[in-house]
């Protein structure tokens, strides 16, 4: 299990105070604990306090009770079950974009597995420099910094091997119909729910770092998405009419994310391509591709261990690397 390092003002107060909630501890033996003055402990308090955790406070003591549904490191890291993903995590109020962020701190010696998380982006990416809407307090924003051990021309499997990891974490969190749709969406009951952005930087066919984004509508209503999406994207808040605890869905995909990165090096997509072939929305039926500028019909049949969506047309197989997919006709 990661060990948690405190980073931000007021982590090591709220690591001691919420492993036993309800339970009042006293202010002069944190000082001692945090080797801080009563000023400092209350400056902590009062940090973890803005960021909406609930505590009961005594003229000499103080006791947790609630944490709120933030993407704090704390939050994130608290009884995190994995080895490497997520072991460091930095968490921000706002940025422009946890990918550009992360590809930021990938390009100094910022070790594999950080995690990069926000509460709001306000330039969102998703695939083909499109705008990921990213309304704050209500869905998950992050990024993690992979540095693999495979050649350039394997990375292009990773967006799917991310998306079977995250369907297979939302699949907890939702009774609805979860899938993937290549190369890079994972759909609940047919709509948009959680989008993966994959960037690589390599050179002299070296892999330096590769940044996995995930954006997760988790607790959006109808008016948080703009009226173009309204009719396309969903949330899991839509879905199962109640909130859902964003820091612990997180913490599901990290650990479903590490499950599955682990094979990957080795087998890339081989060892979970039953999960692939079975998550997918596309095998089995009519569709069309536009592939850069050329524009392909034929049936999906396969997604290929190197994440390749297998086109059947004219009694032959096309292996597609990458394209925007709209089904023409669903198998019958």
């Amino acid at each position: 299990m990661c060990p948690f390092i405190p980073e931000q003002k007021g982590d090591r107060l709220l690591l001691i105070l919420r492993k036993k909630p309800g339970v009042y501890f006293k202010l002069a033996a944190l000082e001692k604990t945090l080797k801080t003055d009563k000023t400092g402990l209350i400056e902590d308090l009062v940090q973890i306090k803005n960021w909406g955790y609930k505590f009961r406070t005594r003229p000499d003591a103080v006791a947790f009770i609630k944490a709120p549904d933030v993407l704090s490191a704390a939050e994130i890291s608290y009884r995190l079950n994995t080895r490497i993903m997520g072991c460091r995590v930095l968490s921000y109020r706002a940025v422009k974009s946890t990918n550009d962020l992360a590809a930021e701190l990938a390009d100094g010696d910022t070790p594999e597995g950080t995690l990069v998380t926000a509460e709001e982006q306000t330039s969102g990416r998703g695939r083909l420099g499109r705008k990921w809407h990213s309304p704050g307090g209500t869905g998950i924003y992050a990024s993690l910094i992979l540095r693999p051990d495979i050649k350039p021309e394997n990375a292009p499997g990773i967006s799917i091997m991310t998306a079977v990891a995250l369907a297979q974490a939302i699949k907890k969190f939702t009774k609805g119909k979860v899938q993937i749709k290549w190369p890079n969406d994972v759909l609940i009951n047919g709509r948009k729910t959680a989008g993966i952005l994959t960037e690589l930087s390599a050179e002299n066919n070296k892999i330096n770092h590769i940044i996995v984004g995930v954006g997760i509508n988790v607790n959006h209503q109808v008016t948080d998405f703009p009226d173009e999406l309204k009719n396309t994207a969903t949330s899991l808040r839509r879905i199962n009419r109640k909130k859902i605890n964003r820091a612990a869905l997180l913490k599901s995909f990290l650990v479903e994310f590490e499950k599955v990165y682990a094979l990957y090096p080795k087998h890339r997509l081989k060892k979970i391509h039953y999960r692939v072939r079975k998550l997918s929305s596309l095998i089995g039926h009519e569709i069309k591709i536009l592939s850069g500028r050329q524009l392909l019909e034929g049936r999906a049949v396969d997604i290929d261990y190197d994440g390749r969506l297998i086109l059947e047309r004219n009694g032959k197989k096309i292996p597609v690397v990458a394209g925007e997919v709209t089904v023409v006709k669903e198998q019958s």
